[in-house]
């Protein structure tokens, strides 16, 4: 477990705007990547990849929609090269030398939903930890 207590956290402002530009790189790349999704709509995926461009990283109507779109990106990984989506999600793979350009494109793909996801989860945790402090100093 990482100890915190000796160094200040960073700026939560900071932190959000990190999460923003992770958002916004994820979107970009799902669109160039494009996985399907089944029995979800383009408009739905759409209208989910807008709120991420304009910062919305919270939005109630997309909570459901995270779980598919990483479960879609793992299948369309491994259905490229056996396996490969499974272990993109749990290894960095930004130094794969890969050969394959469309394989490369949904390996960034996982590399910046990893991103996205990581600097969201921190956001959430950030403001968990502010309520508990609350808690606590009273």
């Amino acid at each position: 477990m990482e100890n915190t207590a000796q160094r200040p956290l960073p700026n939560l402002e900071i932190e959000a705007l990190r999460a923003i530009r992770a958002a916004r790189s994820f979107a970009k790349n799902w669109r160039k990547v494009h996985p399907k999704i089944k029995n979800v709509s383009l408009t739905q995926v759409g209208d989910a990849l807008q709120r991420l461009d304009d910062g919305e990283l919270f939005a109630l109507q997309d909570e459901s929609l995270w779980p598919l779109m990483e479960r879609a990106l793992v299948w369309e990984l491994n259905a490229h090269r056996d396996g490969y989506g499974s272990h993109a999600l749990e290894k960095d793979t930004s130094h794969d030398q890969l050969l394959d350009p469309e394989l490369d494109d949904k390996r960034w793909l996982m590399e910046c939903w990893k991103a996205f996801k990581s600097s969201r989860q921190n956001l959430i945790d950030r403001r968990k930890a502010a309520r508990l402090a609350e808690f606590f100093s009273q």
